[in-house]
């Protein structure tokens, strides 16, 4: 089997995902807090859980990037309209889509599926799509809940923990000595908070 990444230069990809960071704090704070975030906990979740594919952890990062379509619909000040939302659900789409003409083929499917739900209840309620999607979207899930909103504050750790792993305990997508494992790296990232 042909290894993806040989043709791809991670490192080079790093590079630029940091340089693309440091530009969303200067332009986007709020969008740049939420890539952030989110690729800091798919981050720590791939190193507790021994995942060694490069391109799941530039996922992490990239996963959110579609959302530079949208405007200022997330940092919007009260609840979404139903055309909002629509536009906001598009951007796994659009991410995916950026990454896959950058030939990151792995990066792009998992930002695809990162807003899929264990029980199909996702964006486009898929049920088959890779496990590296199922913990982005708990990153992204969990860094939500953590940070506070126009209209409303953060949750605590326990409310931010349920919210984002009861669907995960209850399928089993994931192995619940997995989600045992996560909990724990979700509980370490708020201390850091």
């Amino acid at each position: 089997m042909k290894d993806i990444n040989k043709e791809i230069d991670i490192a080079f990809e790093k590079k630029f995902l940091d340089d693309f960071i440091v530009m969303l704090k200067l332009y986007k704070p709020y969008l740049h807090d939420k890539i952030n975030q989110t690729g800091i906990i798919s981050t720590m979740i791939g190193k507790a859980l021994g995942i060694e594919e490069p391109q799941y952890y530039l996922a992490g990062y990239y996963a959110n990037v579609g959302l530079m379509s949208v405007g200022n619909l997330i940092s919007k000040s009260g609840h979404l309209t139903e055309d909002e939302y629509a536009v906001v659900k598009r951007h796994p789409v659009l991410g995916s889509e950026y990454l896959e003409r950058k030939g990151l083929k792995l990066c792009a499917d998992y930002t695809y599926f990162h807003h899929e739900m264990p029980d199909g209840s996702g964006y486009f309620k898929e049920s088959n799509y890779p496990k590296e999607a199922a913990y982005i979207n708990i990153a992204d899930v969990f860094q939500g809940c953590v940070t506070p909103k126009p209209y409303r504050p953060p949750l605590t750790i326990r409310e931010a923990i349920k919210a984002t792993l009861d669907d995960y305990r209850s399928y089993i997508m994931i192995d619940q000595n997995e989600v045992a494992e996560i909990e724990k790296v979700l509980r370490a990232f708020y201390e850091t908070l």
